[in-house]
């Protein structure tokens, strides 16, 4: 019989050839994306749309994954990964070159919407393959360096956009974006391999098998028994929901309004002003820089002996932390350490908490759990730019950010009264 350890080196080779295609992918295909969410509310006159349709359109696409994750799941368990991946690059690329055309409420939702399918595939694909590639021992770890690419694309995504648009203007500066989308296509076309079996999944690196009819009522089964049905993943996707709704949705999408309601169009930093959307990309880029760092911290630790639970209980109270100091921040350095905790809070819950749900995953279901996982973010994610500028005009932003802070406290709550899996364990 083989030692474990045998094989450790071949593993690792494989993990770095799955991984550095696949992240470089993901970093380049969010420029576009995330450039919206530091510059949309600045540059609505010249979309031609209003305020209250900018909380819309930030929403929209992730609205559209809700539903189509699941799917998307069960179509990576059947199909295979690599196929489905570049599908949604390809689409991803033509609607972010769609937000330097459209124009107007109707033609931009249209936009939005492809690009939520496109991240349906990019997103589930992308942590399914990563499922594929680890192991309880590893999977911390590799979460986290996957996490690295796509928190790298979002921290440079708002920040190349916010200062493309402020010198460029927005359609060049989407133009340039669907580029970058272009030549990640590219290159998982030439450097990605398959990591799923069609028909099956797991670790196959290329592998094919026959194909294994699922018929829906199987696969709604598996769905409300496998998944559903586990007390232990119910739990970790709401917390997951948690941290998108406040972190990714609300965070993303108000960070450019309140540096407008606080300063107006310019910042004034000693004797250097910057544009509004230069500033929300610098503070969005940083967030998403700090949380790429600390995710594979926060994975590794995760994977010792402690186990999950002690760095997911640490991000909740952070970002409880984090978001009671932007509710009462006047002034830009506030504003940054409010911003900066909810990073550190972000990137160890989306290491900690993906890790988990591996652990907790079922064999052959890796594709539906994803996409189940996925949904619940969207979920947050897309009630937080709703939740955010429908609430803004009769609160304020203050006691939205304070609503956070008190859904962090509920996470809180609900992880001490559950205690997760340890990572030797598969229920």
């Amino acid at each position: 019989m083989l030692n474990p350890a045998d094989d450790s080196q071949p593993r690792h080779r494989s993990s770095r050839r799955v991984l550095l295609p696949l992240g470089i992918a993901i970093c380049l295909s969010l420029f576009g994306d995330l450039s919206l969410y530091a510059v949309l509310a600045s540059q609505a006159d010249v979309v031609g749309l209003s305020l209250a349709a900018v909380g819309i359109m930030l929403g929209a696409n992730r609205l559209i994954r809700i539903p189509l994750n699941p799917l998307a799941g069960a179509f990576f368990d059947r199909f295979g990964r690599r196929r489905l991946f570049l599908l949604g690059m390809a689409i991803g690329t033509l609607s972010v070159a769609g937000f330097g055309i459209a124009r107007g409420f109707w033609p931009f939702l249209l936009t939005r919407l492809g690009w939520g399918v496109a991240w349906t595939l990019i997103n589930v694909g992308g942590m399914t393959m990563v499922l594929d590639i680890s192991t309880p021992t590893d999977r911390g770890r590799l979460v986290g360096i996957y996490n690295i690419f796509m928190l790298l694309g979002l921290a440079l995504g708002p920040l190349v956009g916010g200062a493309l648009v402020d010198t460029l203007g927005f359609q060049p500066a989407m133009f340039i974006c669907a580029g970058l989308g272009l030549l990640g296509l590219l290159i998982v076309v030439f450097a990605l391999p398959e990591t799923g079996r069609r028909g099956g999944s797991g670790p196959a690196a290329g592998a094919t098998q026959p194909h294994v009819h699922i018929s829906p009522q199987d696969w709604l089964r598996r769905v409300r028994y496998g998944i559903l049905g586990n007390r232990h993943l119910r739990t970790t996707f709401s917390l997951y929901l948690i941290t998108q709704l406040a972190g990714e949705g609300i965070v993303l999408s108000t960070v450019n309004l309140l540096l407008l309601q606080k300063f107006g169009e310019v910042v004034s930093l000693g004797t250097l002003t910057l544009g509004v959307a230069t500033v929300s990309g610098l503070i969005l880029g940083l967030r998403s820089l700090l949380a790429g760092i600390t995710g594979p911290v926060a994975g590794h630790l995760s994977d010792g002996g402690r186990g999950r639970r002690p760095i997911i209980l640490a991000s909740l109270a952070l970002g409880m932390i984090s978001f009671t100091l932007l509710a009462f921040a006047d002034t830009l350095p506030a504003i940054v350490l409010g911003v900066v905790l909810s990073a550190v809070s972000g990137g160890a819950a989306l290491a900690s908490l993906a890790a988990q749900i591996g652990d907790q995953t079922k064999p052959g279901q890796e594709g539906i759990t994803m996409g189940a996982y996925a949904t619940a973010g969207d979920i947050g994610s897309t009630a937080g730019p709703f939740l955010a500028f429908t609430l803004v005009s009769l609160t304020g932003l203050r006691w939205i950010y304070v609503i956070c802070s008190l859904a962090f406290i509920g996470g809180l709550v609900l992880a001490l009264l559950r205690r997760p899996t340890s990572p030797q364990q598969n229920p």
